[in-house]
């Protein structure tokens, strides 16, 4: 019997099992790994982390170990945003800002020194060869005893392990409801297309861009469940960012993905089962993968 069954495979199934470094199944519904995690903008930025500040830096000393090791491209790197709502970064002037992005046109902004960007289809190439992950392996069913997991029903077959971890996103709310876990599918999208010399992270009116092999632009979040392109959202992001940085528009991909956010914003990393702990809740899941893989697996090991 597999010691741990892990069901996802987005980055937080993925940094769950590395932590975890035992016996493992991941299990995964997609043909690939997660799509929701590769609509990711795969950056941590400290500030917006709000009370969850502490375990961002927590989060990117993680990547910042995981990028060394595997030879993963990551930058540590300032981050620009331009907004009539400060929250507390320096004022930067027109001139500054031309000594470190001179292509940016940009009057003021405010400037902070730590953010940190992953190359995340590198991140999720590697770490998706390093273990055993089950693809088209969707979970039917949750067979449960005496408030134990005793198996799985997967489109695949029966599976059995000592413990679990669900780390499922998108198929939460299908999942858990019956048992009062709420969460939201909060539905945003990633655009990528050619590099443009950006060396930080842009934030303007909550839009993002960073840059690594490609120009990646995100930042919008609502509440829906439709898996279908919202080009009202595109444009909005490529006219917000386009105002300070010119942006190639010719060849444009995109992706879309899903946030499962409970109803107070916060991380839920709770015992299910006496056997089970479900991962999930959090709008900003890349930056606080790590810190929740590693509470839950504690959880497993020690009861608490």
């Amino acid at each position: 019997m597999t010691k741990l069954i892990i069901v996802g495979s987005g980055i937080t199934g993925l940094i769950t099992a590395l932590k975890y470094s035992g016996d493992v199944i991941i299990l995964e519904r997609n043909k690939s790994i997660a799509n929701n995690s590769k609509a990711s903008l795969w950056s941590i930025i400290p500030p917006l982390c709000s009370n969850h500040r502490e375990d961002c830096e927590k989060g990117m000393r993680f990547y910042e170990e995981i990028c060394e090791k595997y030879g993963i491209y990551c930058k540590k790197t300032h981050i620009l945003r331009v907004s009539s709502k400060k929250i507390g970064g320096k004022i930067v002037d027109r001139k500054e800002i031309r000594s470190f992005e001179p292509q940016l046109n940009i009057e003021e902004a405010e400037f902070f020194d730590n953010g940190l960007f992953v190359e995340g289809d590198e991140l999720f190439n590697i770490l998706g060869t390093e273990f055993n992950i089950e693809s088209n392996s969707e979970v039917t069913d949750i067979l449960v005893e005496d408030n134990e997991i005793k198996s799985l029903l997967t489109s695949k077959g029966e599976v059995k392990g000592e413990f679990y971890i669900f780390a499922t996103g998108y198929l939460t709310p299908k999942l858990f409801s019956k048992l009062g876990i709420e969460v939201n599918l909060f539905k945003g999208h990633l655009i990528i297309t050619k590099k443009t010399s950006l060396n930080g992270i842009l934030i303007v009116n909550d839009r993002i861009a960073v840059e690594g092999k490609n120009l990646y632009l995100n930042g919008d979040s609502k509440q829906n469940s439709s898996i279908s392109i919202d080009y009202d959202e595109i444009s909005k992001t490529i006219n917000e960012i386009g105002r300070v940085l010119k942006i190639d528009t010719t060849s444009l991909e995109i992706r879309v993905g899903f946030r499962s956010v409970s109803k107070d914003g916060e991380p839920i990393v709770k015992k299910i089962y006496s056997n089970a702990i479900l991962i999930t809740g959090y709008r900003f899941g890349f930056a606080l993968a790590p810190v929740l893989a590693e509470k839950a697996i504690q959880m497993i090991k020690y009861g608490h």
